[in-house]
């Protein structure tokens, strides 16, 4: 067992000291350390009551958001709350999204205070505009919950998707078990999390492929894999070194970049609303979870897929003779994915496959979507599944790795 470890531990070394692994590596963890404060840099610029230009910072624009946020923290969602909201928001024109309107004014600034809810009340009463909103009259927003779990219900008995019963009970399961009343509690910290993290394990993705694509093909094209597999141990500790170390590098990078980007998004946006429900922070199905919880069950995902492209770099590693090929290759399996729009008419089972690429699965709308999945009638949440599922397919990965590499065939 030490020589196996004698063995990783070159193979470290072996990844992490090659040029291509170590500007790779400064790059992506610079990126990983100050891209969460890219959206803070510069200044906005507005035109005022007057028609003059003001410049505003954008860390200034931020911080608005949070101590709007903040303020409103504890409050229940109830009939008060929301037509505070709408009396704001009949300041607007009704035509205009005042996020993108040219004038800062007290007017916007005074909706601004209630965009969350504003969010939150059109999400759950399937409001599609601001005028819509205004028009809500205080009897309506006496039923916010009762519509809210009416909207559900229809969801449920009218999917977009021929579902199974299995799948509606779980469902039904999720919404008896989701709070009936909505609590706001200010989240931007979980929010901003979601959005960098998705870049971030982008990136990460992008850097393993670079890093271990040669995990074998190196061997091929230097002739080392001759010397390696007439070794003592060049057909088992050897090739099991290899894997263990292309993992661990992956696995690595993409836990020290979560616990980086975490610490900096909740020191700059704040860590409170963790307790809240998910429906607050993210649109589509409702799961019975909380905001804290979310994040972790995605930060799990993100391990999971990037231990599946991990696993199938090194399989196409083995596969190839040359680095590039591989590089290639994962290139493909990374960007792809992102331009391919699926009709809303295809088949359910397509939009489940989908979820299942390293790409989406490093997703927060991956893991937390609608789509369930069912085995032998049990209702599994792709939170669940995802990891699950890369675990297994890198085990897979890995064992026909070691099987090519092993039975290579020495010129």
């Amino acid at each position: 067992m030490n020589i196996f470890f004698q063995l990783t531990g070159y193979e470290l070394k072996k990844i992490l000291c090659r040029k291509r692994s170590v500007i790779t590596l400064l790059v992506v963890i610079l990126l990983g350390i100050f891209g969460p404060f890219g959206t803070i840099v510069g200044n906005w610029y507005y035109t005022d009551e007057n028609g003059e230009e003001i410049a505003v910072s954008r860390y200034e624009y931020e911080m608005i958001d949070r101590r709007n946020g903040e303020a409103l923290s504890g409050r229940v969602i109830d009939a008060d709350l929301i037509m505070e909201a709408v009396d704001a928001y009949r300041q607007l024109s009704s035509d205009k999204d005042f996020y993108y309107d040219e004038l800062f004014t007290s007017e916007t600034q005074n909706a601004r205070r209630y965009s969350d809810i504003y969010e939150i009340v059109c999400r759950c009463m399937n409001l599609k505009s601001i005028g819509e909103f205004q028009q809500l009259t205080r009897e309506q927003a006496e039923q916010f919950d009762q519509i809210r779990r009416e909207n559900n219900e229809y969801r449920i008995e009218n999917p977009d998707f021929n579902i199974s019963e299995n799948v509606k009970e779980y469902w039904r399961e999720c919404m008896d078990k989701s709070p009936k009343t909505l609590t706001y509690e200010y989240s931007g910290g979980y929010y901003r999390y979601a959005a960098v993290m998705y870049s971030t394990a982008f990136t990460v993705a992008a850097a393993v492929a670079i890093m271990i694509s040669g995990i074998f093909s190196d061997e091929y094209t230097s002739g080392a894999d001759n010397l390696i597999l007439s070794s003592k141990h060049g057909k088992g500790l050897v090739i099991g070194a290899k894997l263990l170390a292309a993992f661990g590098v992956a696995e690595a990078l993409i836990l020290f970049l979560i616990a980086v980007s975490y610490i900096e998004v909740m020191a700059v946006w704040g860590i409170s609303g963790a307790d809240a429900a998910l429906i607050l922070l993210a649109n589509g199905f409702e799961y019975p979870i909380t905001i804290g919880q979310s994040a972790l069950l995605y930060s799990i995902c993100m391990l999971g897929g990037i231990l599946l492209y991990a696993a199938l770099t090194s399989f196409f590693s083995a596969a190839f003779k040359t680095p590039f090929n591989t590089i290639v290759v994962m290139a493909i399996i990374l960007i792809v994915p992102m331009f391919i729009v699926i009709p809303d008419s295809a088949p359910l089972w397509v939009f489940r496959l989908e979820q299942l690429l390293p790409t989406n699965m490093m997703a927060f709308w991956g893991a937390m979507g609608e789509f369930q999945y069912e085995i032998f009638g049990v209702v599994i949440p792709p939170y669940v599944f995802l990891p699950v599922f890369a675990l297994i397919v890198s085990c897979i990965c890995a064992c026909l790795s070691y099987r090519i590499f092993k039975r290579h065939q020495v010129v």
